[in-house]
């Protein structure tokens, strides 16, 4: 059985939620950005599965490759970024509404992304909540 595990997220700034029920991705809420792509500003719509690379642009063009500035559609401030991906663009985070943060790379069409828990009982609860199997 594959685990699907879906994350609700807030910006890291202002803590308003990301979610976005309006413009679903994968058939679920996305997670709304706003998008700066080559001086052109508009929206992406990521999916809140995790270890799903689907989105929607709106606004914008989904040009492969190039680095996506990522800000929050609420109150505007650009996404953090501490580090950067093994492609050599930055790599943004956005908080959990769980506890902990989503990482992901600003390359259109890079999958570098990772989970990080402050507290191992986020995890496990994220975990625990999306398991299907301890109801059967």
């Amino acid at each position: 059985m594959t685990h699907q595990i879906e994350v609700s997220v807030k910006c890291p700034k202002c803590g308003e939620s990301l979610m976005n029920p309006g413009v679903p991705v994968d058939e679920m809420p996305s997670i709304e950005l706003e998008a700066t792509i080559e001086n052109k500003k508009g929206r992406v719509y990521l999916s809140q599965i995790y270890g799903s690379y689907n989105k929607i642009f709106e606004g914008v063009d989904d040009v492969p490759d190039t680095v996506v500035q990522c800000a929050c559609p609420r109150c505007h401030n650009l996404l953090p970024t501490q580090r950067t991906c093994v492609c050599r663009a930055p790599v943004a985070s956005v908080n959990l509404e769980l506890g902990g943060t989503v990482n992901f790379c600003t390359r259109n069409g890079c999958k570098g992304h990772s989970l990080e828990f402050e507290n191992p009982d986020d995890a496990f609860k994220l975990f625990l909540d999306k398991d299907e199997s301890r109801y059967l």
